[in-house]
């Protein structure tokens, strides 16, 4: 039977593959993985607060204050205040941002030819998942309980 470490390595690793090969395809559109998803994130709402970016990133908020920061610089976004709670900050999307997003398509396309999941027949694709979320739900309640 296979020890827990190595089980989730080899998840950490297939992770890693797949992100690094995402990554390469977005350098030629000098954007990174995290800009790309929190335009992804801001295109259907109508603001998300630095907190909120953070926790979709699975960051820290200086680290969402930096990206915020570059995203801004590149115009991609704006930051504006909360009308009513001065000290709240609401980061939208700018059209910029926009044609930003719509220029990541072709980038994005891509993704089907390398597949990580082609090796599985549709009933493993839906074994994993459910697996996968199980595995989520676990996690969330250890965390929460230790919390």
């Amino acid at each position: 039977m296979l020890d827990k470490l190595s089980i989730m390595s080899r998840i950490g690793v297939n992770f890693l593959t797949w992100q690094r090969y995402l990554q390469k395809q977005l350098v030629p559109y000098q954007i990174t993985l995290k800009q790309q998803y929190v335009l992804r994130n801001l295109e259907n709402k109508t603001f998300l607060n630095p907190s909120q970016i953070a926790e979709i990133l699975y960051c820290d908020r200086p680290t969402a204050t930096v990206i915020i920061n570059n995203m801004e610089r590149q115009r991609w976004i704006r930051k504006g205040k909360d009308p009513h709670n001065g000290k709240m900050v609401h980061i939208g999307i700018t059209e910029e941002g926009r044609n930003k997003l719509a220029s990541l398509k072709l980038a994005l396309q891509s993704e089907d030819e390398f597949d990580p999941l082609s090796c599985f027949t549709e009933e493993e694709k839906q074994q994993l998942g459910m697996l996968l979320n199980k595995m989520s739900d676990h996690l969330q309640h250890i965390k929460h309980k230790s919390e």
